[in-house]
């Protein structure tokens, strides 16, 4: 930039020195300009995260997350809870139903020490049986329904723990009808009576083998096929879905 001239010193400058100073400053800034390098054009990242950082697209997000995620998100946690919770039941019922074996066969013990049985007290037994039998009936209704919980692929297809279950009942009840004909037997066989209270009877029932099969019956199915349907259903209860 010239000096000012002398004359102009301490005034006012000249509308020709003041043009000539903008016109310096002017390509000043322009050298300025062109010596600064060049600005790198934002990447795709770049201008989502610009993008989301607006406050109004934040505010959008945060009002879809709270009226349409956050719902699901609760009602899919309470499915699972309400779930679960079907399926402790089911297993709480199962084994109240599988319990009931248990009864039946203690029931009998008392018995098998004897060689006859009156009429009075064969009614007293069965009387006895016979309520053991409809609180499983009463059990078994109740793990069947809550049984249905368990099907989780295929709502219209019998799950591994009610194939379990379904094949298990079907031994208890072969269980139970033994020992009703063993009960049967004791009191229609006669040892030491002169005559039986039936018109038919086993002449070679012998109680104590006839016992003893059914204890063999009942410790099988009361341990093993019980253990089986608990570990299907511990499996499903364990189970994500």
């Amino acid at each position: 930039m010239s000096e000012l001239p002398a004359e102009a010193r301490g005034t006012d400058l000249s509308e020709d020195e003041k043009r000539r100073i903008r016109a310096e400053i002017r390509y000043a800034a322009l050298v300025a300009q062109e010596a600064r390098p060049a600005e790198k054009p934002k990447t795709l990242a770049e201008k989502v995260l610009a993008y989301l950082s607006n406050g109004f697209v934040l505010l959008l997000i945060g009002s879809l997350i709270t009226s349409y995620l956050v719902p699901q998100f609760q009602r899919a946690y309470e499915d699972r809870n309400r779930r679960s919770s079907l399926k402790q039941e089911c297993l709480v019922q199962f084994l109240l139903y599988s319990n009931s074996l248990w009864q039946e066969y203690y029931a009998i013990l008392p018995l098998t020490l004897q060689t006859d049985l009156e009429k009075a007290e064969y009614l007293r037994y069965m009387t006895e049986i016979s309520q053991i039998k409809l609180k499983r009936y009463e059990a078994f209704s109740r793990v069947q329904a809550l049984a249905l919980i368990f099907r989780e692929q295929d709502p219209g297809r019998e799950s591994a723990p009610e194939q379990a279950l379904s094949a298990y009942a079907v031994h208890v009840n072969e269980v139970s009808a033994a020992i009703d004909q063993w009960l049967s037997d004791l009191y229609c066989t006669p040892t030491k009576r002169l005559k039986s209270p039936c018109a038919k009877f086993d002449p070679t029932f012998d109680p104590y083998h006839g016992y003893l099969k059914i204890k063999g019956l009942t410790i099988n199915l009361g341990n093993d096929g019980t253990q089986k349907v608990t570990e299907l259903m511990v499996q499903g209860i364990k189970s994500p879905r």
